[in-house]
């Protein structure tokens, strides 16, 4: 249900700078969802295609995110909670930034990805708080329940890592090999 629904928003969003949605298909466990043409490549080819050496996540960091805290959200957001904005700029930017405003961007983002579709702003609500013009709105973002609520997570040289997961994968020195048997395994049961 709750897929039919973003599918649902997602055919009425019109944007220059957003893909159009095409279709999509849902049947049984399966979700697909057809966009126009990417010409800039999506960001899957950016993260391991031809563009992946422009990235600057290592290994280790690209399958904690993607393994063990499944959206940009589950990263983020422990981080915002605990004011530890910083850890979340682009290391490209060498500390050259304005705290406030990349508080307020986070803030901004995090609550673009609410897991509710309700609670999330507008498009109109999200350029007025990006712009910093209404100050009282700010200090709402700022006091809304997401980012009062405990998030259980360690720190390990500023990498998140979830302890109590059933799903969690550890970060070890060079993940690959256990990659490489998982392969056999996979050919033997074939």
């Amino acid at each position: 249900m709750e897929f039919a629904v973003e599918v649902e928003i997602l055919a009425r969003v019109r944007h220059k700078n957003l893909l159009s949605l095409r279709g999509y298909c849902a049947e049984g466990q399966e979700r697909l969802i057809v966009y126009d043409y990417m010409p800039n490549l999506s960001l899957l080819s950016h993260l391991h295609g031809q563009h992946s050496a422009e990235c600057l996540l290592d290994w280790n960091r690209r399958m904690n995110i993607a393994v063990v805290k499944r959206t940009i959200t589950d990263w983020a957001l422990p981080l915002a909670c605990e004011s530890k904005f910083s850890a979340l700029a682009d290391p490209r930017l060498n500390g050259k930034f304005v705290e406030d405003e990349l508080k307020r961007v986070v803030l901004v983002a995090l609550i673009c990805a609410h897991s509710q579709p309700e609670k999330r702003p507008t498009i109109l609500e999200v350029v007025e708080l990006l712009k910093g013009e209404s100050k009282q709105k700010l200090t709402e973002l700022e006091n809304d329940e997401l980012f009062k609520s405990p998030h259980p997570t360690d720190y390990n040289d500023g990498t998140l890592l979830a302890e109590d997961s059933s799903d969690f994968i550890s970060e070890e020195k060079d993940p690959k090999p256990v990659l490489e048997e998982i392969e056999p395994e996979k050919a033997q049961g074939s």
